[in-house]
This record gives structure tokens, C-alpha cells and sequence, in this order.
């Protein structure tokens, strides 16, 4: 099994095959209309002529209304028009919409404004708002989030749900004001009226319920945050939480408790007193076995459609739909989606969005993770074949005759490229938020025989299948990675993977002359100039990452691989081989599009959910099969941590955290298996931290282990590597250019794999250093493409691969080595690395470079790190993702390069 892209690189072709990121093909056919970037809500007018997206994907939130939607030549307009326009016209937007039966308005979630909005559909003019604010002595709903809704057939009553609120809320349209809110399970995400309107039902995606860490019990307690997070998911500790006299972490108690991963009833026979009548639990529990592997993660009900017999409800974590019985409000059968029978073990269709044809004979499924809608007959339950789609389809509708889909591609044809000589600037600019446009997909439903060509084409566009037999494989034999695991055994018995943040190819290796780079915008290459801020001082002619040019010249660096992500919060997911679910996607969406949620005194129960840019898996977002942390202790591979996956958001950070970059606050659980094995000595994410302190103190605990100590070193080891972010310029402490962070991790890329190819390891050893997303940075080819770099004896050297990878091939590839089945769909169906190795060893250890002293002072950066250095005058870090610091980049780099092309001209 492999990628379908082979060398192909990421590429747009609306009219054709366009190659995404991960190596699959889209080929959405039909009419595809460009929206705002995640169109993760959807809505379909009462007359079938209208079409409304919401999008969140980034500054400013919007909607896009699309008339005539099923015409040759729909219009188009966007509230508001572009990224210059009045941001104040919606201040947050968030999945939910609705259309009024006269088809005149157009009801909108306000997100975290806790309102909904009402804009007028021919003008795009804000009309009203309707808050959902509560409060009484016994309830405070002042803050909420307010997602997906639907509207009663009349246009009078409004149900809505309210993610952070554990709550259903009830508005009168009439009015304008709120009537009632219902307590119902944890994070709600979708809803459904039954035909009759006699119920409601309302999913809950969410685990658990957080809460502070406090000095003691009181209600006057302090918050108290420690410095490593509280406890082992699936631990005792987690479920009873621990008390002692100056701590107190409340118990999360059983992940399988009814407000957890449900779906709730809602009676509506009595309209001045709606009331939950049944509780219902669809897909697997955790901890049951599936397929002989305990489910990690719950089920992830997050969209529902009702006939006038059964309720659909999709299982985003467990590819399958759960059918409940309105009448008994229980679920009766599970629907299971499985497109390939060779990948049917393997999790990642990610079902999402659901619609119902006209006459209720059909059922339609967005699967998210295949670009795909699947077709499912009604009376029977089987699934009939699939349809492709754009990228990350979330919701679809279909059109009055019932002849034509319409779908929302919440990520439409990707990003394209963001930079390089040809490239034209937009107004979108070159922030990868900005063009990951979205589309809707208007296309005829095709008939029974057609059905089968595009399941076909679904199947090819994904997965590529070669018998292990051919030909064409010959050249594997001598490989050092096994074609599959199990086939041999690899002489690599230590895998040490490090993860750096947001850069692309093109920003350090566009001038490699074989590689496909473009040296206009190599700016941490060679021949670099550049600037402080405040113009006071300047660099030329400088190397600014040495390092890695020297490690590309010494090994190998792929010019064609690409990060899943878009950003940090889902890169993070992606760097453990956790594919993000559409909780985590819309989420993330969301929260970079301005809309974070978390205040320090709300009340509401779910006020810690949707936290945007964090470096760790949350229990909402673990698969079923879990993490690669599940994987590997599931199968008794010995592993260690160095900063991976622990940077839980919200949290504090301050320079004098040296050894663990943050402090924690929340109860938050680790994934099961690393809060064991993970370093206390070593800092995770932190931009006032050196990343000189960082490999300092791994090689201090890596000597005491695994050189002095006797123990061997684990056959898997991860380490965190990330000040290539970027921060703030700091002069006094060594920064004084952002430049200057590429510098210090350049030279802590070069001391950490200069030390550990001089350790008895080496012969037997691979280094593989990559970025956990790339939107920082700009690239001629694709936004999306990133640093690959393979640092082994058994590495061809001073090598360009040009073979399309994606976060898979990287797993892929250890799971290989490591003689491990594959954890997922993304894994399995991914290209492996090896087109990057030699069969002979070349044993020479590396030499780091010296960085340039003008842009960096390692010794100064370090100076801070003595115990008696007065910690108080170092200013506060630079977040994972601060939104701001994004944009303003983003915005500095587009300015500087028209300047830099008008000096040209």
C-alpha cells in the first residue's frame, strides 16, 4: 500500500486530479463554488435556492451565501466581502445556521459571543441578534459557545446548542429572546429536529468535564498549577483525582459515562417545559475490544439526521453510523464504513456531516477522511458505494428534487503556494489560514451504475495497491526498511525523531541546486540580509541555519514532503499519529479565526474545550486506536520522551520553568504510557528556553541513562526541538533579531546530532528531524511543504529525495523498522522513506557548524539558566500559535517581498 501521487508534488487542478498534501487525489466533479477558508456549516433555504456556509477558519469570520445554488451560474456573496473589510461584522461564527421559511434571514451561531446573528439573505446586511445568556442563582450561563442549530418548520423557535455550556438552548424567533436551555451531555455538537418535531436530539463529542488545580477544597481555594501534568489517562488517579494538603486535582471519572460520547432525546411534546427522556450511547466504549485492540478513544457522535422512524448519528473516532430507534430511542444497528477491503482494519474515513434525501430512501455521509460522500440505502443499511468530494467534506445537503448533493469541502483544493518568484501576492496574502479556501460542491447524484465508476474512483484517488511480488519492488531487497513489517529485520534499532515548528522547504533549503527550490525566498540560506524591527540594526551576507545545510549535504532531505497540518494545534496531533477528528478540526478552525473561549472565571462547565494552538492530544481528540504512545506500549516497544505531547493549553509560561517549559493548571490526563517515560528535566515548548538548554540537558540525561547508566537506549525516542517558531526579539538575552531563534535551533540541531553520532549507538541508529506544520514560512510549490531531513549511516548521502511524503511515510517507516502493524489508514496508506536509504553503511559522524555570533550569542542566551539569574526581569514566552504574531508575520514577510520587487523592477 502506498500514496497514489508517487512523485508527484502537491498540486491545484480544479479541472482534473489535484494532489493534496498527504499524496491522495481529489476530484470533486460537478460545480465547485470557492467559500471562505472551512465552511464547516451549511445550510440549504426552505425554497432549495439558497446555500449558506459558515465560515471559521480565520480573520474575519464570515459566511458565504451562494443563490440560485443548483444553476449553471449561482451568485456569490461573502459577509463580509474580504480579509480588509469590518471585522466587527461577526465577531465569531461557529458551524450553526438556519433560513428562515420566507427565505428572507439567515440565523448564525455567534460562537463564543454566546448570540445568534441574523443577517438579511439580498443584502448580506446584519439585521439583529438574539442572546443566550442566562443567569440565575442556581445557573450561570453568561459565556457559551453556540454551535450547530435547527429551526422548527414554522420559523418560530430556534434550537441551538451551546458546546461549553453542556447545553441545548431554545430561542423564539418572534421575540428574539431566549425561552429555555437544557442540560445535556458534554461539548454538544450536533442537533436534529424528528419530522414530527416531537423530539430533539442532540450529540455530545466530548470525554470529560475539566476543572482547575487548586491548593485544597475550599471554594476559596487558589488555582495551583504544578509543573508536570497531573496524571495517566485511564489511571486511578484520573478517575479520583488526588488530594493531599496542599493539592487538589479533582477525578475525571469513568470516560464511559452517559454525558460522555451520547446522544440525548429531548421530548418537545410539552413546549413550555422540553425535557431529556433518554440518554443513549452510540459506538464503541472505551476500553472495549475492537478487532483484539482496546478502544482509546470514544466514539465521537457529532451529526444527526432523522426519518420519521430512525435517528443517524455519525461515529466520527469509529468509522461506523449508529441507527436509534426513535420510538424506542435505542440504537438498533451500526452501519460500518469500510471503502476498502484491504484497508478495512485501518480507522480515518472520519464521518462527519450527514443528509437525508427527500423521500428519506437514501442517506448520505460526509467522510472526512477520504474525500468522499458515501450513499447508504435506507430500508437496508448497506452502503451503496461513494461519491468524491474536495478536501475534508463536512456537510452536504441535498437539493429539493433529490437529484443533486451539496457539499461543503471544508479545506476546497488546499493552499497552493504562498510565495516564490512567479507568485502573484493576493489580498488573502500568504498565510496558509487565509488560502486554504473552501468550496461547495453542487454535483447530480449519480445512478447505480455510475455509482460503482466513482467508488472506483475514490478507492484510486487514496490508496495505491502493489503486490508484494512485483517487479517493481526488486530493488528493495537490499533496503534497510523492510517492505512491510515482519518482512526482515532492519539493521536500525533506534529511532530518534525531533520535531521542529512551522517552517517550510523553500525558507532554508530553496538554493540546494538539486532540490526543487526556489532561492528567492531562501531567507535562512546563505547570502541573507536582514533587519531588527526597529531598523537600529542589520545583518549581511550571512548563513543564518549553517547546520542544516551541512546535514543536507552529508545526508539525505526530501524536497517533495509535506505536513498533514495546517497549523500547530493539528500538526501536534498529526506528529503522534493521531489523525485529528472533526471535533479537533473545527476546533482549531475556530479558535486561530479569533475565537477562543477560555476566561478565567467563567462558569461554564466546558470552558476549557476548544483551546486552539496547544502541543499535546486531548482525550476528545484520541482515535480509536490511539496515539503512537498506545501503539507502542501495546506492542512492548521501550520509549522515551523529550518534550513531545505535554504542552496542554490553557497553561502558564515563564522563563524560570526551565525544566519543563510551562506549569500546568488544568487537569488535563497524558496519554496513557508516556506519563512514565516522558524527561522532568527536559522543556517542552517555551520561547524564552534556549534550545541551547534544551540539548544540553538532553545530553546530560541521555548520558546518565543510556552511556553511564545501565540501561540501553530505548528503540524509540522523541524529542521537541522548537525554537525555529520565532519570537520577539531580546538583544540582552542573545535575540537580537527573530532570525535569531532559526540561529539558536540551527545549532542545537547540529550539537544534538553531532553528539549522538558519536555515541556507541550510531551504527544502528536513525535521526529524523521534520517540522509539525509549515505556516510560518512561505513555498513556491505548496504552503503545506516542509522539512524532511534523514540523518543515519544508513542514508544515501549528500541525497534529494524527490518521492511525495506525507506525516504517514514517516510512521510508516518506524512501524517497519520497528516490526509493528500499522496504527491507521494514514499510516497504511502512505508512501515509506525509502527511497532515502543505503544498503551500505557509511559510519562518519557529524561535526556542528559554528553559527554566525552577529545573529546569535549562544553563551548570552545560556547566561539566564545559572540558578541564582533573577528570573522576574525576563519577559513572558511567545505562545505555540499566538493568532496575532501569525498574522503580523505573515504581514511583515508579504510587505518586505513587494519592496524587495519594486527595488528589483
Amino acid at each position: 500500500m502506498s500514496a497514489p501521487s508517487g512523485n508527484q508534488v502537491t498540486k491545484i487542478d480544479i479541472n482534473g486530479k489535484t494532489v493534496i498534501p498527504n499524496g491522495r487525489f481529489i476530484t470533486p466533479a460537478g460545480n465547485n463554488i470557492i467559500t471562505a477558508p472551512h465552511p464547516y456549516g451549511l445550510a440549504l433555504s426552505p425554497n432549495g435556492n439558497i446555500a449558506v456556509t459558515a465560515n471559521s477558519g480565520t480573520n474575519p469570520l464570515s459566511i458565504t451565501i451562494i443563490k440560485n445554488i443548483v444553476s449553471k451560474n449561482p451568485e456569490l456573496r461573502q459577509v463580509p466581502p474580504g480579509p480588509a473589510t469590518d471585522k466587527g461584522v461577526l465577531a465569531s461564527v461557529f458551524m450553526g445556521l438556519a433560513i428562515s421559511p420566507d427565505n428572507q434571514t439567515i440565523y448564525v451561531s455567534g460562537g463564543q459571543t454566546n448570540k445568534i446573528y441574523l443577517f438579511d439573505v439580498n443584502s448580506g446586511a446584519k439585521k439583529d441578534s438574539i442572546d443566550c445568556s442566562f443567569k440565575s442563582e442556581n445557573t450561570d450561563y453568561s459565556d457559551g459557545y453556540i454551535g450547530d442549530m435547527k429551526m422548527s418548520k414554522d420559523g418560530k423557535t430556534l434550537y441551538a446548542v451551546d458546546q461549553i455550556g453542556f447545553r441545548m438552548v431554545v430561542l423564539d424567533t418572534e421575540t428574539k429572546k431566549l425561552k429555555f436551555s437544557v442540560p445535556v451531555g458534554r461539548y454538544p455538537f450536533g442537533i436534529c429536529l424528528s419530522p414530527d418535531e416531537k423530539k430533539i436530539y442532540v450529540a455530545n463529542v466530548g470525554m470529560f468535564e475539566y476543572s482547575y488545580i487548586k491548593d485544597g477544597k475550599e471554594k476559596d481555594a487558589k488555582i495551583k498549577p504544578i509543573s508536570y501534568p497531573a496524571f495517566e489517562y485511564g489511571s486511578k488517579e484520573m478517575e479520583n483525582g488526588i488530594e493531599n494538603d496542599s493539592l487538589s486535582i479533582k477525578g475525571l471519572g469513568s470516560p464511559n459515562v452517559i454525558d460522555a460520547f451520547s446522544v440525548f432525546a429531548i421530548s418537545l411534546a410539552d413546549l413550555q417545559k422540553p425535557k431529556v427522556v433518554a440518554k443513549i450511547k452510540t459506538g464503541h466504549l472505551v476500553g472495549s475490544l475492537i478487532e483484539g485492540i482496546p478502544a482509546v478513544g470514544g466514539s465521537s457522535p457529532n451529526s444527526i439526521v432523522a426519518t420519521n422512524d430512525y435517528v443517524f448519528v455519525s461515529n466520527g473516532t469509529n468509522d461506523n453510523i449508529s441507527m436509534i430507534s426513535i420510538e424506542k430511542d435505542s440504537v438498533v444497528k451500526t452501519i460500518f464504513l469500510k471503502p476498502e477491503e484491504r484497508m478495512k482494519q485501518f480507522r480515518g474515513v472520519i464521518p462527519f456531516g450527514l443528509a437525508l434525501s427527500p423521500d428519506q430512501k437514501r442517506l448520505y455521509v460526509a467522510e472526512a477522511g477520504i474525500n468522499a460522500i458515501a450513499v447508504i440505502n435506507v430500508s437496508d443499511q448497506k452502503v451503496l458505494g461513494h461519491i468524491p468530494a474536495g478536501w475534508f467534506p463536512s456537510k452536504i445537503e441535498v437539493s429539493k428534487d433529490g437529484k443533486k448533493l451539496i457539499i461543503a469541502n471544508a479545506k476546497g483544493f488546499g493552499s497552493g503556494p504562498n510565495g516564490g518568484a512567479s507568485y502573484k501576492l493576493g489580498i488573502d496574502g500568504s498565510y496558509i489560514g487565509s488560502l486554504m479556501k473552501g468550496t461547495v460542491q453542487v454535483v447530480d447524484i449519480p445512478n447505480d451504475q455510475q455509482l460503482q465508476e466513482t467508488t472506483e474512483q475514490v478507492i484510486s484517488n487514496n490508496f495505491k495497491f502493489t503486490d508484494a511480488s512485483d517487479p517493481i519492488l526488486k530493488n528493495r531487497a537490499n533496503n534497510p526498511i523492510p517492505l512491510y513489517p515482519g518482512e526482515k529485520e532492519s539493521p536500525i534499532k533506534h529511532i530518534v525523531f525531533i520535531s521542529k515548528e512551522n517552517r517550510t522547504y523553500d525558507e532554508i533549503f530553496g538554493q540546494i541546486k538539486n532540490g526543487n527550490g526556489d532561492a528567492t525566498i531562501a531567507r535562512y540560506s546563505t547570502n541573507a540580509t536582514f533587519t531588527n524591527k526597529k531598523k537600529t540594526d542589520s545583518v549581511s551576507d550571512a548563513t543564518v541555519m549553517p547546520n542544516h545545510l551541512a546535514l543536507a549535504r552529508q545526508f539525505s532531505i526530501s524536497d517533495n514532503f509535506y505536513v498533514d497540518s495546517d497549523v500547530s494545534a493539528d500538526g501536534h496531533r498529526w506528529l503522534t499519529n493521531t489523525y485529528p477528528n472533526e471535533w479537533c478540526e473545527t476546533a482549531t478552525a475556530s479558535s486561530y479565526g479569533g475565537s477562543r473561549t477560555f476566561k478565567e472565571n467563567s462558569k461554564a462547565p466546558g470552558i476549557f474545550a476548544m483551546n486552539g494552538a496547544a502541543g499535546a492530544i486531548y482525550p476528545e481528540d484520541y482515535n480509536e486506536a490511539g496515539s503512537l504512545w498506545d501503539h507502542l506500549g501495546r506492542h512492548n516497544v521501550n520509549f522515551y520522551n523529550f518534550g513531545f505531547s505535554i504542552m496542554f493549553e490553557p497553561a502558564l509560561y515563564k522563563a524560570e520553568y526551565k525544566y519543563t517549559g510551562i506549569k500546568q493548571f488544568v487537569n488535563f490526563p497524558m496519554p496513557k504510557s508516556l506519563f512514565d517515560r516522558t524527561s522532568k528535566m527536559y522543556p517542552t515548548f517555551n520561547m524564552d528556553i534556549p534550545d541551547q538548554f534544551r540539548v544540553s540537558q538532553f545530553i546530560k540525561e541521555f548520558n546518565s541513562k543510556w552511556i553511564d547508566g545501565n540501561k540501553v537506549m530505548p528503540p524509540f525516542t522523541t524529542v521537541i526541538i522548537p525554537n525555529d517558531h520565532g519570537g520577539d526579539e531580546h538583544p540582552e538575552t542573545g535575540y537580537p533579531f527573530r532570525e535569531s531563534y532559526m540561529a539558536d535551533n540551527d545549532l542545537a540541531v547540529g550539537r544534538i546530532v553531532e553528539f549522538l553520532s558519536k555515541t556507541p549507538y550510531w551504527k544502528n541508529m536513525l535521526i529524523v528531524i521534520t517540522e509539525d506544520d509549515a505556516q510560518n514560512g512561505v513555498d513556491h510549490v505548496d504552503a503545506h511543504r516542509s522539512i524532511l531531513m534523514l540523518i543515519s549511516p544508513w542514508i544515501k548521502r549528500d541525497y534529494v529525495g524527490h518521492v511525495h511524503y506525507s506525516f504517514g511515510s514517516l510512521f510508516k517507516t518506524f512501524w517497519n523498522i520497528l516490526d509493528m502493524p500499522y496504527l491507521n489508514q494514514y499510516d497504511a496508506g502512505a508512501t515509506d522513506l525509502s527511497d532515502l536509504f543505503d544498503s551500505t553503511p557509511n559510519y562518519k559522524p557529524f561535526q556542528a557548524v559554528e553559527i554566525d555570533s552577529r545573529i546569535f550569542n549562544p553563551q548570552k542566551a545560556l547566561s539566564p539558566f545559572d540558578e541564582k539569574f533573577d528570573w522576574k526581569s525576563v519577559k513572558s514566552s511567545t505562545k505555540i500559535d499566538d493568532e496575532e504574531d501569525m498574522f503580523r508575520e505573515s504581514k511583515e514577510q508579504d510587505k518586505n517581498r513587494l519592496e524587495n520587487r519594486e527595488k528589483k523592477k
